[in-house]
């Protein structure tokens, strides 16, 4: 990263990016309390921003969310790539895994294609 980012802005940028991540399952925050075995509380705070968690709690909401950790960390990370290549690549990482795979043979039937 260019500059340095202070804890609260990060705190509040991953809160943010796991509440959409979970909305966008179809998740309320008492079904990921649940699975992650924390209260609702917790999941509020997280998701606000008002408290960090532990790298294996993070990991959980991956794994409950079926995402990537990257997704976790969008608009935190620099990746030096342009921004059309990086919205398709953050697009791609909040898929969950089955559509990751038809993606994966989408770009490979066009890789094929366009090699003939």
């Amino acid at each position: 990263m260019k500059e340095t980012i202070e804890k609260n802005k990060v705190l509040q940028i991953i809160g943010n990016n796991i509440k959409t991540l979970r909305l966008s399952k179809g998740m309320t925050q008492e079904q990921m309390a649940e699975k992650l075995d924390h209260s609702v509380n917790f999941v509020s705070l997280i998701e606000l921003g008002k408290s960090g968690m532990s790298v294996t709690t993070m990991l959980d909401i991956c794994n409950i969310l079926d995402v990537d950790v990257n997704c976790i960390f969008k608009g935190l990370l620099d990746y030096r790539i342009k921004n059309k290549d990086l919205k398709l690549i953050d697009n791609i990482l909040s898929l969950s895994n089955s559509d990751k795979e038809i993606i994966e043979k989408l770009i490979e039937h066009l890789l094929n294609k366009n090699n003939k």
